[in-house]
């Protein structure tokens, strides 16, 4: 588990101190900021990254729900610790729904606030392990373009005109029902001659490349669209949803569905589908 960075925030010195003088090591939390008020508080907000807000729900300048929401627009994955005392029950319960992720009743003991932000440090771990996930994943995606850059590959080792407008014809139409047959058609070769000289060519048989293409389109829409798996399908040249799912997941490892929910948080996702996008619309034109 890697560590964690805490700003605390209360208008009440002796509150204050205590929050900042508790043994926070041993959790592995390193308390970067001690806020007087919402105000100094915000600067904090504004001006580094942190990973807690311990704070509480009154204070002079801006309280703790607005900061919950101000940090939420910087820092989506940070959670905002409320304190509370009894008469602000019913706004502590109301700022759950903005964002806050535990507010804690005052008076309270020390043992309650170490369990609050230990429950705060295991959701920010699995956060960041479903990011790493994703990332990988992404990266497996990205792999790809070793077969989708078969263009690229062909253009450093022969220059072969034939193979170019082989593959670019593989882009332009993989949401067909594309055989071999037709490809070699398209060329004039015979469906043998077709498969042996795309094989030569690129490292790759055409079934591979189509399936790669068909893939990589699949994941761009799992992540970017609502549309079911049978309508991706439709735009990806694949009739059969459930052999849709079958490919999938033995390409990236994961089935469809599981690949869309670890993708659908923006702020978590890497980069490396956009640079694979950026690169097709670039070499391959689709």
């Amino acid at each position: 588990m890697n560590g964690y960075r805490m700003v605390i925030a209360d208008d009440e010195k002796m509150i204050r101190d205590g929050l900042a003088g508790m043994k926070w090591d041993r959790q592995q939390i390193e308390v970067v900021g001690v806020a007087r008020n919402g105000l100094e508080a915000q600067e904090y907000i504004d001006g580094m990254e942190f990973d807690i807000l311990l704070t509480d729900i009154k204070m002079p300048g801006m309280g703790g729900v607005e900061l919950a929401k101000n940090l939420q627009n910087t820092n989506a994955s940070a959670k905002t610790i409320l304190l509370s005392g009894y008469g602000e029950f019913s706004l502590a319960q109301q700022a759950i729904g903005c964002g806050v992720f535990d507010y804690i009743l005052k008076p309270s003991t020390p043992a309650q606030i170490f369990d609050s932000v230990k429950r705060a440090c295991e959701a920010i771990n699995q956060e960041r392990q479903s990011k790493r996930y994703v990332r990988n994943l992404e990266q497996k995606v990205d792999g790809y373009r070793e077969v989708l850059g078969a263009r690229e590959m062909v253009e450093d080792m022969e220059k072969s005109a034939d193979i170019h407008d082989m593959l670019s014809y593989i882009y332009a139409h993989y949401a067909e029902n594309l055989t071999l047959s037709q490809l070699a058609e398209q060329f004039y070769f015979s469906p043998v001659y077709m498969s042996s000289y795309v094989k030569r060519h690129t490292g790759h048989t055409f079934l591979e490349i189509l399936t790669s293409v068909r893939m990589f389109h699949t994941a761009r829409l799992l992540r970017d669209t609502s549309l079911r798996n049978r309508e991706i399908g439709m735009r990806v040249g694949i009739q059969d949803e459930r052999y849709l799912g079958q490919v999938f997941k033995k390409t990236f490892g994961v089935t469809p569905y599981e690949y869309r929910k670890q993708t659908s948080d923006p702020a978590g996702r890497p980069d490396g589908m956009e640079t694979l996008e950026s690169y097709m619309r670039k070499n391959i034109k689709v």
